[in-house]
């Protein structure tokens, strides 16, 4: 991606995130979405396909760059912290986005919904790191290869979903919203081999401003 599309890209990452904190994007047209960045009809389709898509992977590439950042050395030692740590950071972005999320995830919503993203990226990151070796799971050693495979491939599904479904009830819950209490809920609903670490230090730490790549 050259300067030039850059710049376009940050102008319809900024329009979309502006107007998906009104509305969901099955309310939102091409035509509008164009006009308020300054660009044609034919440049937005070089950038997604339809509004939703397009705030999916605004969303979806500022998630994964707080993966990247918070998991990038990850390892069965550090695991349980550098999970809490992420954990963090995306409460953070999803109080950050707050309006955006309860548009998206509002149970009203038909066919823009943005909680099957969440499970994407959610689910992506997990197996990411059980591929890196930093989960260790439970009686592994009796496990054939093709039961390691489903039990992970569960595990990544059923402890993403739970994640999503409590960021909605913590999302319901009034500001500030209490990222502290969550955590220990979190620990408390998580099976006991999971590595998650509430009370690492630096878990709470003030946030790190990360800058998308793609602006």
């Amino acid at each position: 991606m050259d300067a030039r599309q850059r710049r376009t890209r940050a102008r319809l990452a900024k329009t979309i995130l502006e107007l998906a904190a009104k509305r969901p994007t099955s309310e939102m047209s091409v035509s509008e979405i164009a006009a308020r960045a300054g660009i044609n009809r034919s440049t937005f389709y070089q950038h997604a396909a339809a509004p939703c898509e397009l705030l999916e992977s605004v969303l979806a590439e500022e998630l994964t760059e707080l993966s990247v950042t918070h998991l990038a050395t990850v390892s069965a030692d550090d695991a349980p912290a550098a999970i809490a740590r992420l954990t963090v950071a995306t409460l953070r972005h999803i109080d950050d986005r707050a309006d955006i999320y309860r548009v998206g995830l509002d149970d009203d919503v038909i066919g823009a919904s943005l909680q099957p993203m969440l499970n994407r990226i959610f689910t992506a990151t997990i197996l990411d790191i059980f591929d890196r070796g930093a989960i260790s799971l439970p009686h592994e050693e009796s496990l054939s290869p093709e039961q390691r495979d489903v039990f992970i491939r569960s595990a990544a599904n059923f402890v993403s979903a739970g994640f999503v479904g409590a960021s909605r009830v913590w999302l319901d819950t009034p500001g500030p919203r209490d990222i502290e209490g969550f955590l220990q809920l979190t620990g408390e609903l998580l099976p006991s081999w999971w590595p998650f670490d509430a009370d690492a230090e630096s878990v709470l730490a003030p946030a790190v401003e990360v800058t998308p790549q793609h602006l």
